[in-house]
């Protein structure tokens, strides 16, 4: 469980304390990059610990147009599954993600358009004025394929809307 964000007031200034999410995200960086022997590039942290827009972000840190292809998408009654990769705008795959959706905790106009196949999750909640929160719930690092991942939450009307799992594929040092 993530320690509750800490902070004091002195004058115009705010002080964080050791409990606040930025330290929080900054030792599990340092000690996934201790476990498993490995450097992140300050884009790669970024990217484990950012709880906006991904498809954003990839876009300022590439500096290129971002785009989602959804390599295979699947339905039952209650979720829908998708594999799906982000591409910068030469087609270099920066990010293979796995998402799951819960229809449930969803509008069906968000729902209608996940099933389009044709956006990316980040932009479909963006468009529809989405209020959302994100939880990253897990950081790591796969030494078989050498890439690092991160698995996060997507809260919506208080309910897990997505389950989100990304692996940073691409080699994001010269960001």
């Amino acid at each position: 469980m993530m320690p509750v964000d800490t902070y004091t007031h002195t004058g115009r200034h705010m002080i964080l304390g050791k409990g606040d999410f930025g330290s929080f995200m900054l030792q599990k960086i340092a000690e996934l990059e201790a476990r498993s022997g490995i450097q992140l590039g300050l884009a790669q942290k970024i990217l484990l610990a950012e709880t906006g827009t991904v498809e954003q972000v990839l876009s300022i840190l590439t500096n290129s147009t971002i785009r989602v292809k959804v390599l295979e998408q699947k339905e039952n009654a209650r979720t829908i599954t998708r594999q799906s990769i982000i591409t910068n705008d030469a087609g270099r795959v920066l990010i293979k993600a796995h998402s799951k959706v819960f229809k449930r905790n969803l509008p069906a106009k968000v729902v209608s358009q996940i099933k389009r196949k044709e956006s990316g999750i980040g932009t479909i909640i963006a468009t529809h004025g989405l209020e959302t929160f994100r939880k990253i719930v897990q950081v790591g690092y796969d030494p078989v394929s050498k890439s690092v991942f991160r698995k996060y939450q997507i809260i919506c009307r208080k309910k897990v809307a997505f389950e989100i799992r990304e692996e940073l594929v691409g080699e994001f040092t010269k960001y």
